[in-house]
């Protein structure tokens, strides 16, 4: 029994160390490989008027025996569109369309920027390459931004389709028209934004019930029906009309683009490091 018990050990021994010797060999391998080149970069300004340059200061050195060869900056084209549009007069229901949306516009792949490597750019103190350089950006690429400050029917097509306007139109129209008693403040607040008399309004088209919750009448139309008059009151509104209240119109638009920028270093057989990502919003 004592000598099983002995062999027993020995073999756990043995499979001790023979997992020590493979944990070792593991460890070997995970640093054999090129050594990249190590890089850092600063970007001073990250926010820059589209078509200026981009100035950047790098430094960079290798712990590797392959000589350096250049470095190249990466980036991408990032668009970020937002619209706006509200009924501002109609308080039954919240209606506004809103829409924001975030495009990747030129991938990373396809822009680079290259710098050959230059020995004088060796700082001894610093112990590192080091330099100053700049990258392009699109004059294409600027800031939009409108509001109701410049009312224009021709842009609402131009940022938001040629069919939007009809779109909003016909889809607030189903929304009132879904309930015409919770909807009839609106439709009274159109009749009288359109030069309608209120007091007429009243008279020709408003009855009343009394609400046992409230102890109030509720104002609504008569038999619950919208009016042929009120209906083609609202076919004749324009889109504007729509999106008017109080001497502005509820719609803005705005479009901007940011480029998501990094660099490279690479060595003379193309095994490169990567320094951390910059983020550059263009106006």
């Amino acid at each position: 029994m004592k000598t099983m018990k002995y062999i027993a050990i020995l073999t756990m021994m043995l499979g001790v160390l023979m997992a020590c010797d493979k944990h070792d060999t593991l460890d070997d391998q995970v640093f054999i490989g090129d050594m990249a080149p190590q890089v850092y970069w600063e970007v001073p300004n990250t926010t820059v008027t589209a078509g200026s340059d981009i100035v950047f200061t790098a430094q960079y050195y290798t712990t590797g025996d392959r000589p350096l060869s250049h470095l190249e900056v990466w980036y991408n084209t990032i668009e970020v569109e937002d619209m706006q549009v509200t009924a501002p007069w109609v308080t039954s229901v919240a209606f506004s369309m809103v829409s924001s949306e975030t495009k990747e516009r030129i991938p990373m792949t396809s822009t680079q920027v290259k710098y050959k490597h230059n020995e004088e750019w060796w700082n001894a103190k610093e112990r590192a390459y080091q330099f100053e350089a700049t990258f392009p950006t699109s004059p294409t690429k600027s800031k939009v931004e409108w509001s109701n400050a410049a009312w224009d029917s021709t842009l609402v097509n131009r940022y938001f389709g040629e069919t939007f306007m009809q779109d909003f139109k016909d889809s607030l129209e189903r929304v009132l028209k879904k309930d015409v008693d919770a909807s009839y403040k609106d439709y009274s607040a159109l009749y009288v934004a359109k030069g309608g008399d209120i007091r007429v309004f009243v008279e020709q088209f408003t009855d009343s019930t009394f609400n046992d919750n409230t102890q109030l009448y509720d104002k609504h139309f008569k038999d619950h029906k919208l009016p042929d008059a009120i209906d083609s009151l609202y076919k004749a509104c324009t889109f504007g009309d729509l999106i008017f209240k109080g001497g502005d119109y509820s719609i803005s638009y705005k479009k901007q683009f940011s480029l998501n920028a990094i660099l490279r270093c690479y060595d003379d057989q193309g095994t490169y490091g990567i320094a951390l990502s910059k983020e550059i919003t263009l106006n």
